[in-house]
């Protein structure tokens, strides 16, 4: 069994899931600014809501950088200096624990199957992306972070989640993206999706773009209309590439946190 931990801006998932990819058990909670009370609320939860004999590995996946086994930078969250893998370590028995960035996972779980490149994106608290060749994370984009790309929008300079992902669009229309059902909202949102959309597409030609996040999920809503502007404002050379919604829904960085843990203890 596999306990999988995935850290967003706003919640916490934690799951076991069995060898073979089930997930048995879960809960969720706030993701609390303070690193060391949300340290000792995760361990109190792992504590009280999971068994930990039989678990062969710890996997979490977290907003931001990663370098050897450790966040570097975190976007979203105000945390410094915080080795989660070290802390768990040292209080759950020395079972292994291996760290990586969350979209980096999600894209591993939705895209291990999948020939080509999958580039996959996040519309979250904020916009995260990860991307796959022929089923394996790619090396040289680990540190892809495309919700920080800036842009001019409405005349001021901004980063690309703060004018794209769920958590503006709930800011700009006073209520959660899966309650919008208005063509000239989504045609507002598709105007702020394009933006770092296009440059993307155009600079990594995927084959396949994979959508995740609650606006992500939306994607039947305004996936016409995405597509065919999409295309329009690439080079006439460029394929547009196939659009997907995530089909683990929310619980694709779950998975990936589950095949990146046997990936690491196969390659051990």
């Amino acid at each position: 069994m596999y306990l999988c931990i995935d850290i967003g801006g706003t919640k916490t998932i934690v799951a076991l899931v069995s060898s073979t990819g089930e997930v048995l058990h879960s809960v969720r909670f706030a993701t609390i600014s303070d690193q060391n009370i949300f340290y000792e609320n995760l361990l109190q939860q792992i504590r009280v809501n999971f068994v930990l004999s039989g678990i062969k590995a710890i996997s979490i996946a977290m907003p931001g950088i990663i370098k050897r086994n450790q966040a570097v930078w975190l976007g979203n969250l105000p945390w410094h200096d915080f080795d989660l893998a070290k802390l768990l370590q040292r209080d759950l028995s020395d079972i292994p624990v291996f760290v990586e960035n969350d979209a980096n996972l999600a894209a591993l779980a939705e895209a291990r199957l999948c020939k080509g490149r999958s580039l996959y994106l996040t519309f979250s608290t904020g916009i995260g992306g990860g991307i796959v060749e022929d089923g394996q994370l790619v090396k040289r984009y680990s540190d892809f972070e495309p919700g920080h790309t800036e842009f001019v929008f409405e005349g001021k300079t901004k980063e690309w989640e703060d004018i794209a992902a769920a958590s503006a669009i709930n800011a700009k229309y006073g209520r959660l993206v899966s309650t919008i059902t208005e063509k000239d909202i989504w045609s507002d949102v598709i105007d702020r999706m394009l933006l770092g959309l296009t440059p993307i597409t155009i600079s990594l030609h995927p084959d396949r773009i994979i959508f995740g996040g609650p606006l992500g999920l939306m994607l039947p809503s305004y996936r016409k209309e995405l597509k065919k502007r999409l295309a329009a404002s690439l080079p006439a050379d460029h394929t547009p590439p196939r659009l997907h919604v995530a089909k683990y829904h929310d619980l694709s960085v779950i998975y990936g946190c589950y095949y990146y843990a046997k990936l690491k203890l196969a390659a051990k």
